[in-house]
């Protein structure tokens, strides 16, 4: 335990310290200076121990114990708005309520969200200064038509809006995260069947280390095709290793600080580039008609996308790390957690086990010349439990900071924010307000399976009346933000939904599942249920700290 360990052990631990102490002495004069100028005082300030240093130490190394911390004074101050320093000459605002939140999604030339895009491409990806550089020039915006100033900006110099275009036009449209979501569907059963042959035999199995392998191995092809896997047996392996720093590379830390991280990041990024690279130079034709998935490149999203950087004349590890590594990273990292929190939440309960199994079973089909059954997917996004368990799941296990710069002053609920400050909503503050997601049974701490199903009666042709559930975030949509908001709104959601989904339905329905037990992550048993972890605190989805096993036997 930590109060156990001396000064010096208790040093050794934090290695992020010295530098940040030798920060300290050196912008001391800076501070003071700042501290003197600072014309900011309408808006509540985040207590900080050591001005400009705790609270940037806490942001950057223990999230958990910063999200904590501002909710405090949030409730304290009750202004749905409070500021802090990240560095001494780059403020930031924390900002709740739906009314705060909402201007943060709405076009304006006041706002972007092109910072952190910036902070992704060059930290998390680790991209080339050249590729950087075309990102960075590139003030138009993603919207066809360009921001006022930069109506004369070439097309071919519109990385934003292209980049945008291609992403909506393969991946958000409906009719192609349909589409995805059938491939999806096609290759997760595979996966279950290599896995449980025998019908009517019970195979004890964590939840987690399941959907890690087998969820993650359907996702990934599904979007970057089978021919990577192939290439690289140990992908998956490698991007949970991936999964486990990504958050720690975002603001930019030098390397000698973050050695692991970067290589971890380096080692995934550059195995994508390579088997771009290898693929693109034994002929993969980028130019040809193909269809919309085929082995090599996966889906339109992927292949539209590397032909377009490849024309444009991105590098390789820009590729593999804008494309590949966002898909692979982007599609599991976020849905898998999720879905793990869904099914857990389902076994602890046998009586909400039997309701969503009962309720998934009437979206089969069933082919009338093969005898195969399948999912319809129209039938599946609508059904009021399982959707309920969806969202309560994205609500209290995604941790976000949705980031936005202030490219101009801008007011925000009678305040003057700063030009170059930052702006944050955080989902974890919001998605746990009590007057808006609280019951008087129900906690919004806790998870409830039924929150968002309401009941209406209704008249059968009988002339009998029944109460029929239906979904209903009525009130509460603009409270809830897991994917973030406007047009840079995750273009992945639609898929997380349908994957989330299936994956839940197929799984419940296909299987009788049976509590074992709870265990640590090094398969020792465990005192206690699972709870976030919290190394993930503001990393978008947060994975379960325990395994759950239990025993699965499939039903046919």
């Amino acid at each position: 335990m930590a109060s156990s360990l001396s000064l010096n052990e208790w040093l050794t631990n934090q290695p992020y310290l010295p530098a940040l102490l030798a920060l300290t002495i050196i912008l001391l004069p800076a501070i003071t200076l700042l501290r003197s100028l600072d014309n900011n005082s309408a808006v509540p300030k985040l207590p900080s121990t050591i001005p400009y240093v705790t609270n940037t130490y806490h942001y950057m190394t223990n999230m958990r114990t910063f999200l904590n911390r501002s909710r405090a004074h949030l409730l304290q101050t009750s202004k749905n708005i409070i500021t802090w320093n990240l560095t001494p000459l780059t403020k930031v605002y924390l900002v709740t309520s739906p009314r705060h939140i909402q201007a943060l999604f709405r076009p304006t030339p006041a706002i972007s969200s092109d910072k952190f895009f910036h902070l992704i491409y060059e930290n998390m990806w680790g991209a080339p200064a050249a590729d950087q550089a075309k990102f960075l020039g590139d003030k138009s915006g993603r919207a066809k038509v360009p921001l006022p100033g930069y109506e004369d900006t070439p097309p071919e110099e519109r990385y934003f809006a292209r980049f945008h275009a291609i992403i909506h036009d393969n991946l958000a449209a409906t009719a192609k995260a349909n589409m995805l979501a059938g491939v999806y569907q096609r290759f997760f059963g595979e996966e279950l069947e290599g896995k449980f042959p025998a019908v009517g035999e019970g195979v004890v199995a964590g939840v987690g280390s399941l959907l890690n392998t087998h969820m993650a191995n359907a996702a990934t092809a599904t979007l970057a095709g089978k021919g990577i896997m192939k290439r690289w047996p140990d992908l998956i392996n490698w991007l949970w290793e991936f999964d486990e720093v990504a958050a720690s590379l975002v603001w930019g830390l030098p390397r000698w600080m973050n050695r692991s991280s970067c290589e971890k990041r380096d080692s995934f990024r550059d195995a994508c580039a390579l088997y771009l690279k290898e693929e693109i130079a034994k002929g993969f034709n980028l130019q040809g008609e193909q269809a919309d998935w085929e082995p090599v490149m996966g889906s339109s999203f992927q292949r539209e996308l590397v032909r377009w950087m490849s024309e444009t004349g991105f590098s390789y590890e820009a590729m593999g790390g804008a494309i590949m590594v966002t898909m692979i990273f982007g599609t599991n990292g976020n849905s898998i957690p999720v879905t793990i929190w869904c099914l857990m939440e389902i076994v602890k309960d046998r009586d909400l086990l039997e309701a969503v199994r009962e309720e998934a079973m009437t979206t089969y089909d069933t082919d009338s010349d093969t005898g195969a059954r399948s999912i319809v997917l129209q039938k599946l996004l609508v059904l009021p439990l399982l959707q309920s368990i969806y969202v309560e799941a994205m609500r209290l296990h995604v941790s976000m900071n949705v980031t936005r710069e202030a490219t101009a002053p801008f007011d925000l609920g009678g305040y003057r924010l700063e030009k170059g400050s930052l702006i944050q909503a955080c989902t974890e503050i919001s998605h746990l307000d009590e007057e808006v997601w609280g019951d008087k049974e129900h906690p919004a701490s806790e998870f409830w399976a039924a929150r968002h199903v309401k009941y209406t009666e209704e008249t059968d042709k009988s002339g009998k009346v029944k109460r029929v559930p239906q979904f209903s975030m009525a009130g509460r949509q603009n409270d809830w933000f897991p994917y973030g908001g406007g047009i840079s709104i995750c273009p992945g959601r639609h898929f997380a939904k349908q994957e989330i989904m299936l994956t839940v339905a197929i799984i419940v329905t296909r299987f009788d599942l049976e509590f074992v037990e709870w265990t640590n992550k090094d398969g020792t048993r465990s005192d206690r249920p699972a709870q976030n972890d919290v190394n993930y605190a503001g990393a978008a989805a947060v994975p379960p700290d325990r395994e759950m096993k239990v025993r699965f036997t499939r039903r046919w």
